[in-house]
């Protein structure tokens, strides 16, 4: 069985600020995105691992290739939203069958152990999402002025990245994704709105996504 990975790299970084995108902000001297490449390198089961870059980009991030010997990495161009990005990694790869696993490269401290989690079980049941459960008690409402009800948090759990795909069925669900124009969060939502319900697989509390300069200690 084929197993390929999409990096996805080309969001802009708003909530951040500065002149440099996550990916390459350094973590302990090296570039974020240094990281979760050495993880997915180091899974000999997975035969093709693809970023989607900013093209403004690509000087630096080639130079990161080079720097550290990932000339087995390809890349591509991402679009206007992440389901574009997506959709443009799923055309770009060579490998269009087996398991395809998204990852977003804000999560630099993913490890093995939940890489293969995911492969097995998107391997089983064609979509599948690492979880941690949901610690604080959740409030919903409507006007964000008041709380409205507060959802049972046993039921409710975190997604985090790689989520893994049969990839038939996420380039379908995402092509349809793109033509409807519909909002989506993260890759799951795709095969869910496809009628496909994702399995749930244990993540980890160290794979956390970098949004702010808090993230970074910065």
């Amino acid at each position: 069985m084929p197993i390929s990975v999409i990096i996805v790299a080309a969001g802009s970084s708003t909530r951040l600020g500065g002149k440099v995108n996550k990916p390459y902000l350094n973590i302990q001297g090296k570039p974020a995105l240094y990281y979760s490449l050495k993880t997915f390198l180091s899974i000999k089961t997975i035969k093709e691992i693809l970023v989607v870059i900013r093209e403004q980009d690509e000087k630096i991030f080639r130079a990161l290739l080079n720097r550290y010997n990932f000339s087995e990495v390809k890349y591509t161009y991402g679009g206007e939203e992440r389901k574009d990005s997506v959709l443009n990694g799923l055309n770009a790869l060579e490998n269009k069958k087996g398991v395809v696993l998204i990852h977003d490269a804000a999560r630099p401290f993913v490890s093995k152990e939940v890489v293969n989690r995911v492969i097995k079980a998107a391997g089983k049941y064609k979509a599948a999402v690492p979880v941690i459960p949901v610690k604080d008690t959740v409030k919903y409402s409507k006007d964000g002025a008041f709380a409205h009800n507060t959802p049972d948090r046993t039921k409710l759990f975190l997604a985090q990245t790689p989520q893994g795909f049969d990839f038939a069925l996420l380039m379908k669900a995402n092509q349809k994704a793109v033509s409807k124009k519909l909002s989506i969060t993260d890759d799951a939502m795709l095969v869910e709105l496809a009628g496909v319900k994702a399995a749930l697989v244990k993540g980890a509390e160290s794979n956390i996504k970098l949004t702010t300069k808090a993230d970074f200690g910065i």
